[in-house]
């Protein structure tokens, strides 16, 4: 098995965005990839069970939104402090990004979708194999 590449960067890159605070890349099955500086391992482990339940919840409502092939692509949760973003990364990942309230959510979403886009493939996480 190849070691994945390091994807930070565009994390960091990412939380650069006017009252962006922090993002993780997270594998199908919730578990952490990569994270922006300052996320900590307690705090990206939370974040991935979080995020992995809110896009599992939000795709299982496809139905209510549209047809049967309607397909996910993001979900956000708005707190008083903020709001927290799941969106959908490559094959087989997502990526969750929080910012403070004044963020501009359109400008934001647009940043998250680009960030995506300009790694393509690179973000595809591979299912993991049963030992």
């Amino acid at each position: 098995m190849s070691p994945r590449p390091d994807l930070s960067w565009i994390l960091n890159d990412l939380v650069t965005a006017p009252h962006a605070r922090h993002a993780v890349l997270l594998s199908a099955d919730g578990l952490q990839v990569a994270a922006s500086e300052g996320v900590d391992r307690d705090l990206a482990d939370k974040v991935s069970a979080l995020a992995s339940g809110v896009q599992a919840l939000s795709r299982n409502g496809a139905e209510f939104v549209g047809s049967g092939d309607t397909a996910w692509q993001q979900t956000m949760v708005s707190y008083k402090g903020g709001f927290l973003f799941v969106i959908a990364a490559a094959q087989g990942s997502f990526l969750a990004a929080s910012a403070g309230s004044e963020v501009d959510i359109s400008a934001y979403g647009y940043r998250m979708t680009k960030a995506v886009e300009r790694l393509g493939a690179e973000l595809a996480v591979a299912p993991r194999q049963r030992a």
